[in-house]
Formats: structure tokens, sequence, C-alpha cells
């Protein structure tokens, strides 16, 4: 009817895509360009010797998902994506990427190494303290990197609402770290607190852990779309045989899948409302 507004009816069907979308977006990205980027980057020095000397190392993993994010968002909008790496190190993201993705970086660390960023092509490199305001302006970014970050942070809610305030209407977070059932990860954390008030842990050390629970709590409090959540590995043995074999890692992938806090890490995607075709 003319000047209604059309919506769909949710039903059992479209619940089991949504789903399935969610946990296994990986099925649908190939393990060549897993492949092709570890053997590319073997000498970087950012893989340990024994991950290094597969053709699949699980630690990989991490990379190759947000590789293949990233190039699925620039498919999506057309045109050159701007990326802020939030916990850039030396630039490995950016490097493991290579030259195939039309990107304009942005690195942001507590510690800014500007040799490396620059001689690995970061558009801008800005060193800034993650529990504070970031150093970029409101709605700058297409998307946001945010890999093995936020269990070093004294306030994670803080942090990620700076993320979502640098997206784009329509930016994509893309984010990651280690995992653990929630009782698990409660007991944990105070752990880990408690060697921090007692200085056993210094800056820059883990004290958080994080439950998929938590996760997407915190990407509801910024005011993100969750949009795939899933886990990574059964088991990783780093220099294994078995981490030649795209089995082994395809069934890795599965198990964290269907239980990603079980999976070791988690890893997410999420939207910032506001594009209309989002």
């Amino acid at each position: 009817m003319k000047g209604s507004i059309w919506v769909q009816k949710e039903t059992p069907r479209n619940r089991i895509q949504t789903y399935w979308g969610r946990r296994f977006a990986f099925l649908r990205w190939p393990l060549d360009i897993f492949e092709e980027r570890v053997a590319a980057t073997r000498e970087a020095g950012f893989f340990s010797h024994r991950a290094r000397s597969t053709l699949y190392p699980i630690r990989g993993v991490r990379y190759w998902w947000v590789l293949c994010a990233l190039k699925d968002e620039a498919r999506r909008l057309k045109r050159r994506i701007r990326i802020a790496d939030v916990g850039c190190s030396k630039g490995f993201m950016k490097d493991f990427t290579g030259d195939g993705l039309d990107a304009e970086w942005v690195g942001l660390d507590m510690m800014i190494d500007d040799p490396a960023l620059e001689n690995r092509g970061y558009h801008e490199a800005h060193e800034c303290d993650f529990d504070g305001p970031l150093p970029l302006p409101d709605d700058s970014v297409d998307v946001a990197v945010f890999l093995h970050v936020i269990e070093h942070l004294p306030r994670p809610s803080f942090t990620m609402q700076e993320l979502s305030r640098i997206l784009r209407p329509g930016g994509l977070l893309l984010a990651g770290s280690p995992v653990a059932p929630g009782p698990i990860a409660w007991i944990r954390e105070r752990q880990l607190r408690s060697r921090l008030s007692k200085g056993t842990v210094g800056p820059g050390g883990h004290i958080n852990s994080l439950a998929c629970g938590r996760w997407r709590n915190l990407v509801k409090e910024c005011g993100l779309d969750l949009r795939i959540l899933t886990g990574t590995f059964l088991a990783r043995w780093s220099g294994s045989p078995l981490e030649n074999r795209a089995w082994w890692l395809r069934l890795n992938q599965l198990w964290g899948a269907l239980f990603p806090s079980l999976g070791g890490e988690a890893y997410l995607s999420a939207r910032k409302p506001g594009f209309p075709n989002s």
C-alpha cells in the first residue's frame, strides 16, 4: 500500500539464519587468504618461531578474521575506508592485510614506533592513553580494529564508548580478546585486580577477564548493534603438524562457533546505527 511501511515478520527460519550468520560467518571466508598472508608475513617477527612454521597457525586466526571482515566492508562501501587500528603496536595488522585493500590506516597506541608504522604505510599515528579520550574526532573512521587490547584496560566501558564515538554512522567495530566462561572469568578478574593492587601486575598487563556475556553487554552499553560473536579454537598447539591441515583449523573454528566461551579467544563485529542499508 502506498505510504505504508512494510516490516518483515520474524519467523523461526529468520532467527536461524541470523544465528547462523552471527556464529558461522567464518565459513564463507576462504582459507587461501590465510595461507597466503601467513607466508607473506612469515619473517616479520610477529608470530613466534613455532607459530610461523606452519600453514595455518591458529594464532593467526585473529588477523585473518579481521582481514576478511575488512574486505567485506570495503566491498560494501565501494570506496576507500578509514581504519583506526587501536593498539596497533608495530603495525602487524596492516602488514598482514597486505596491499589488496584500499584503506587509510590510523594507528593508536600507548607507545608509538613511528619508523615501524611509517614503514608499514600508516597514514597517521597517535600516541595516547586508552583510559582517556581518543585523539580522533567524532564520526571520523569507518572501522575500528580493537584486537587483544581490552583485557589490559582499567575502564573497558569507557574505551568502548570512545570507540563508538569515533565510528561514523554505520561504522564497524572489529574486536577480540581471550575469553572464558562467566564464573571463571569473574574469578580470574578478581585475581588479576588483586595482583594489580599489590603491584605484581604492572601497567599494560592483563587486568580483565572477559566472558561472551560481558562482551555483549559492553557492545549494547555503547550503542552498537552486535553482528557476529564467535570463538576461535578448541586447542592451540603452536607448531603442531595439525596446523598444516585446513580441516584442523575449521574444526577449531567450529568448536569456537558452537561454544564461544570455551573457544580460548572470542571475536566480534558490531555496527554503529545510522547507515540505511547496514
